[in-house]
């Protein structure tokens, strides 16, 4: 299989200035043409078709999988399971829109290493990566750590000692049966202070709890 069209002869002839190589699975608006750009040391090539991803991976030595905010789960965890089966080290990062923090929270527990704004340049995500790639260290754009704290509305609620041993373990990611055993109390316990967290913090759910505590420097 062709894994890219003639048009890709001169990027080839330039590989050699490119030491971080990225195959974009989806659309980005840094790149509305061509199938491939070049900034900052990272080459970026357009996979345009499913089928070409794990041949591109593998020809290109890829670092780095990058998916387009319009990608669903499913599509993206197709794209990482090809791109690995061929590349075991090939890294994910995404792009997203500002407001998806449900989307960025889940991806970054799942295992993606850098998180964009779909509309970031290509010379600061090429800098995101490359920084993510030499120090192995997860990165998130600004812009959403900011989209978090405009929803963290008012002062830092009081929480009480054991409010604050249930928020703690909550940030561990341990569920409310996990957290009774280690606080050695009953679940009804935890969830009594699980609901006080959640109007403390005005949260609909653990998951923002967990966020507004973090915004608020209290996680």
């Amino acid at each position: 299989m062709r894994v890219m069209p003639s048009d890709m002869t001169s990027p080839l002839c330039a590989s050699h200035t490119v030491d971080c190589h990225v195959i974009l699975v989806g659309s980005w608006s840094a790149m509305p043409e061509g199938r491939f750009q070049q900034s900052g040391g990272m080459g970026v090539y357009r996979c345009a078709d499913r089928d070409e991803l794990a041949p591109a991976v593998h020809t290109r030595s890829a670092d780095w999988v990058l998916a387009g905010q319009e990608l669903d789960d499913g599509d993206i965890e197709t794209a990482v399971s090809g791109a690995r089966a061929v590349r075991e080290n090939v890294r994910l990062a995404m792009l997203g829109r500002r407001g998806d923090w449900r989307r960025r929270d889940r991806w970054m527990r799942r295992g993606c290493q850098v998180y964009l704004e779909e509309t970031i340049s290509l010379s600061r995500a090429a800098a995101a990566l490359r920084a993510a790639r030499a120090l192995d260290v997860n990165v998130m754009d600004r812009v959403f750590s900011d989209a978090l704290r405009e929803r963290a509305t008012g002062p830092a609620p009081h929480l009480t000692r054991r409010e604050r041993d249930v928020l703690e373990l909550l940030v561990r990611g341990l569920r409310n049966r996990e957290i009774a055993g280690v606080l050695f109390v009953s679940e009804n316990t935890v969830e009594y202070h699980m609901r006080h967290l959640l109007a403390k913090f005005s949260a609909r759910n653990r998951l923002e709890v967990v966020e507004r505590a973090t915004v608020l420097g209290l996680a």
